[in-house]
């Protein structure tokens, strides 16, 4: 199944992980896929913002009352540790996922601060199985979206690029953002074939860098995604109520102030899909 991996190259604010917040929930309600959406930043709350905090694991609770020598980690340090146990499963990784829709959407997110404990080593651990992680994941869901650390200095960060099916390369509506990108796509293997979709985040409709100034620039002629800048989005990414966000606006009237944002997802949607086919047509 497919692997979606959104991904910058700058430290800069891209909308990245918005961008695909938005993209997701939108394919999951539009859409019979089962996704799950996997967090690889560390100590980034964004995607818990948008769709609450992880929820107590009832499966894992019910296990621990059963088998008190089982282990109750939540979350990303639960698959790791599976990982390095050689007990991690395609289905086992539900245990350990926050449900935003049920058989629809689920949130894998990524390594916390909690006091009293070693972050950063342990994330370094963690790290290590982030590729093992993802490619289970692969196994058990119809597609996996993951929000990938930004640059390209990072081994875990090549590898999930590598293995991805589709790239979607977040830029800011700059130009040297845009000739970074154009750089990019010639000096990078990783970025040069023909699964990359390029995704600016935050997208200003006034601004004289428009999609067809852009298309013009890179050559790129339907590869390219919008999300606009939405107060509603922004707000209710900030107060856990994305999903229920979506639920009310998926059909709003052409006239309505919200019509252009939730069009532009659409299309995003609608285009991951394409290339998706187009890149299983050339297999």
């Amino acid at each position: 199944m497919p692997i979606i991996t959104f991904w910058s190259n700058t430290k800069k604010q891209t909308g990245q992980t918005m961008s695909l917040g938005a993209i997701a929930t939108s394919m999951a309600i539009e859409h019979n896929y089962k996704i799950l959406i996997v967090s690889t930043k560390y100590d980034d709350d964004t995607l818990e913002l948008c769709f609450g905090a992880m929820d107590k694991n009832k499966t894992l609770l019910k296990k621990l009352m059963q088998n008190p020598t089982v282990a109750v980690d939540n979350g990303i340090e639960g698959l790791a540790k599976m990982a390095y146990s050689n007990r991690m499963t395609p289905d086992v990784i539900q245990n350990y996922t926050h449900v935003i829709y049920k058989n629809r959407l689920e949130v894998l997110y990524g390594y916390k601060e909690i006091e009293d404990r070693p972050t950063k080593e342990e994330y370094l651990k963690i790290k290590d199985k982030y590729k093992d992680i993802i490619q289970n994941a692969n196994k058990f869901y119809d597609m996996v979206f993951v929000d990938l650390d930004k640059g390209l200095n990072d081994e875990m960060v090549k590898q999930v690029l590598k293995m991805s099916d589709v790239i979607v390369t977040n830029v800011e509506q700059k130009m040297d953002m845009i000739d970074n990108f154009n750089q990019l796509r010639t000096s990078e293997e990783l970025l040069s074939k023909n699964n990359v979709i390029l995704n600016i985040g935050r997208f200003d409709s006034f601004s004289k860098y428009s999609v067809k100034n852009i298309s013009r620039y890179t050559g790129i002629k339907k590869d390219i995604c919008v999300i606009p800048y939405n107060t509603l989005y922004f707000e209710a990414a900030s107060e856990e109520s994305v999903a229920d966000l979506f639920l009310k606006i998926r059909k709003v009237d052409e006239m309505d102030r919200n019509a252009t944002f939730i069009k532009e997802v659409k299309d995003a949607v609608g285009k991951i899909i394409y290339k998706l086919q187009e890149l299983q047509m050339k297999m």
